[in-house]
């Protein structure tokens, strides 16, 4: 699953090979083959493993936060520090795209329940749900694309300025959009990339 992850952060992605992956791993081909039935089994399987694992450092992290918008705007914040902590995991989240953010994966409806548990609050105002995943999900892309091409940029800044305009756009006034946003973000366990 290491060798996968490798591959789909660099530049070679999925196009990587069995037996570049079962180098990469330190395995024969029959190894592999022993695991999975073909490379786009081992891929998915590790973009779950990848997804899954962001889901459980988010979870474990705001455990104890109970604010629906609160935690939306953490989760919108922390997925932009991984750019700094977690760089693989970041390039994967990149180069899957839109498709796996918003998608029926393991980051979407975890979303999709935030972004409802904060609208039935009564605090954020979200029409359409699923233009609302999109919005959110494309707005990170973005971000995460930004801050991978000018390794300068100010990743708490964006981080910040990100949940705050998603707020705001959901409704929020500007004061109480800029302050959710600027909290301080629950102590983050280091996590294993996958």
């Amino acid at each position: 699953m290491q060798a996968a992850c490798a591959f789909l952060a660099g530049d070679v992605g999925a196009d990587a090979s069995v037996q570049q992956l079962a180098d990469r791993a330190d395995v024969g081909v029959g190894t592999f083959y022993n695991h999975f039935d073909n490379k786009e089994a081992l891929f998915e399987a590790a973009i779950a493993e990848t997804l899954a694992e962001f889901g459980r450092f988010f979870d474990d992290a705001c455990a104890d936060v109970d604010d629906p918008v609160m935690l939306f705007a953490h989760g919108v914040r922390m997925t932009v520090h991984l750019s700094e902590s977690h760089r693989e995991m970041t390039s994967i989240l990149m180069r899957l795209g839109f498709g796996y953010l918003a998608g029926d994966t393991a980051l979407a409806p975890r979303a999709a329940a935030g972004l409802r548990a904060a609208a039935e609050s009564g605090r954020l105002t979200i029409t359409h749900l699923d233009t609302a995943l999109a919005c959110t999900a494309g707005s990170l892309l973005g971000c995460l694309h930004v801050l991978a091409a000018d390794p300068s940029a100010d990743v708490a800044r964006t981080a910040t300025a990100l949940a705050a305009g998603l707020l705001r756009m959901f409704g929020l006034d500007d004061a109480t959009a800029s302050d959710l946003a600027s909290r301080p973000l629950p102590t983050r366990r280091v996590i294993q990339s996958a």
